[in-house]
Formats: structure tokens, C-alpha cells, sequence
């Protein structure tokens, strides 16, 4: 009884969880900034190379190189389409970089996803058992309905927006923190076994893999731009991977856990890279001073 319970509130908290995180990427994001950002085609080929090329190719690396159990294997598979955290922004602040930039990264991410997440998962996840509509169908229901209403929600009225985005920050940062505590009460025997298997150590490889990947691929951009590319990559949007398992009845819990430990993962890396890449944006800027 207690466990059939435990399942349906985390079933509610999920939903609840890729609804609200959506929507309040939208109302901060601002349309014409991130409009101005995508014409410059050096960062845009940057983003989507390192997003959607190099994403998918080191978690598949990774899973082979360690051999991650196949539940654990799929989760970060699915994490590996799905870039860009919607605490990013956040981040991109606490780095320095420029925030128009930022949100031309959560355009590209958001719609790059639900594109190739659809047509790539079934080949590279093939025990997914799900085709292309029905990987495609929560992808559109649960990412960019929400990411659009928040969207329009903005641009009907930014002085609303800028006031429901603390509210909905709050609940989104709660709903994580139960979605954490179910997951482990329902599943604390297979979290204490994805010590184990490397799944846990996996993510940490891969968030790190990621954040040198893709400041090497964007050395071209200047540093407040490649920091964008670097924390946009680098952490990952939970709520993008769990739409597929949402498709799946038979899906396996572990790799829903998966998905969700990677959220309190992908926020420290993304954290401490922001950290460093703030130092790095401070020296530059005493050099250009000195000189």
C-alpha cells in the first residue's frame, strides 16, 4: 500500500517537476535578446555541435568504457539529449557571461531536443521500446507546451513574469527535493547500488567530459560567450530525459533515478565550473586593464 502511494505521488511530482521547470525557464527568457544572439552563426554552430553531437557521443563512450547497467546505461543516454538545466541562467550570471547569449542557448537546446530526441533514442536505446511518436508526444506535452506558455505568459506581461518567477523558482526547487527523498525511499536499495555500478561516478565524468568539450570546440567565441556553451552543455535539463520514460509503462525505476540524482550532479559541476569560469572572465578583464 505504502509503496503504491509513494509511486503515485512520485509519478505526480515528475509531471509537476518538468511542468514547472519549463515554465519558468520561459518567463525570464526574452525573445528578442535571443533572437539578436542567433544570428551570430559562430556560437550557434558551437551550441549545436557540442549539445547534440558531442552530448550523445560521450554518454554512449562513457557507458561502454564502463560498462554501466543497462537501466543506469539509459538514463544517461536519455540525459544525454537533453542539455541545458533550467537553473543555467543562474549560472551564466554567476560566471559572467552574457545573458542574451543564454537565452539564445535555452532556444537552441529546448527545440534541438524535442527534434533529436525523438528520431535518435530508438537507435541508440533500442530497449526503450518506444517509437518516435511516442517518445515525441511528452516531449511536446511536458517541454515545449510549458516552455511556450511561460514564453507568452512574458511577453503578455514582463512585470507578472519577473513577479511569478521567484513563486515558481520556490515550488521547482521543493518539487526537487521530494522528487529526491520519494526516489530514494522507493528505491533507496537500487541508489545504494548505482554506488557500485559507477552510475553515481559516471555522471560526475561526463558533466566534467562535457565542460572541457565544449570550451575547447567554442575557443573561437569570446570567453562571456563561451562560458554560455560551457554551462549550457555541461548541465542537464532532468526534465527533458524523464519525458521519455513518462511514454514507457515498463520503463525501469533505476533509470528514473538516474535521471533524477543527475539534477543535484549536473547542479555542482555546473556550479563549480561557473566558479572557474567567473575567475577566468576576472583575469581577462585585469589583463586587458594592465595592458
Amino acid at each position: 500500500m505504502l509503496s503504491d502511494l509513494l509511486k503515485y505521488i512520485l509519478q505526480i511530482a515528475l509531471i509537476s517537476f518538468m511542468l514547472g521547470s519549463l515554465v519558468d525557464v520561459g518567463l525570464k527568457l526574452e525573445v528578442r535578446d535571443a533572437v539578436a544572439a542567433l544570428r551570430d552563426r559562430h556560437f550557434v554552430v558551437a551550441s549545436v555541435l557540442s549539445a547534440f553531437l558531442v552530448g550523445p557521443l560521450l554518454a554512449i563512450l562513457i557507458v561502454w568504457a564502463l560498462a554501466l547497467p543497462q537501466p543506469y546505461a539509459l538514463g544517461l543516454l536519455l540525459l544525454g539529449f537533453a542539455p541545458c538545466a533550467p537553473f543555467m541562467p543562474a549560472l551564466s550570471d554567476l560566471a559572467k557571461a552574457d545573458s542574451a547569449y543564454a537565452a539564445a542557448f535555452i532556444m537552441i537546446a529546448a527545440l534541438g531536443t524535442i527534434v533529436v530526441m525523438p528520431f535518435a533514442v530508438p537507435f541508440v536505446a533500442p530497449e526503450l521500446d518506444a517509437g518516435v511518436g511516442s517518445i515525441a508526444r511528452p516531449l511536446l506535452l511536458l517541454v515545449l507546451a510549458p516552455f511556450a506558455a511561460g514564453i507568452a505568459f512574458r511577453r503578455l506581461s514582463a512585470r507578472w513574469a519577473d513577479r511569478c518567477h521567484p513563486i515558481m523558482k520556490t515550488l521547482v526547487t521543493l518539487n526537487i527535493l521530494l522528487l529526491l527523498i520519494i526516489a530514494i525511499a522507493q528505491n533507496w536499495r537500487d541508489v545504494i547500488g548505482a554506488v557500485g555500478t559507477w552510475a553515481i561516478a559516471a555522471q560526475f565524468i561526463y558533466y566534467c567530459g562535457l565542460a572541457i568539450c565544449s570550451y575547447a570546440i567554442s575557443l573561437k567565441l569570446p570567453l562571456d560567450r563561451r562560458g554560455v556553451v560551457t554551462l549550457g552543455v555541461c548541465t542537464r535539463n532532468v526534465g527533458a530525459a524523464l519525458a521519455p520514460l513518462s511514454a514507457v509503462s515498463n520503463a525501469d525505476p533505476r533509470s528514473s533515478t538516474m535521471c533524477i540524482l543527475a539534477a543535484f550532479i549536473t547542479l555542482l559541476v555546473g556550479f563549480l565550473v561557473a566558479k572557474l569560469l567567473a575567475r577566468l572572465e576576472t583575469k581577462g578583464r585585469l589583463e586587458m586593464t594592465e595592458a
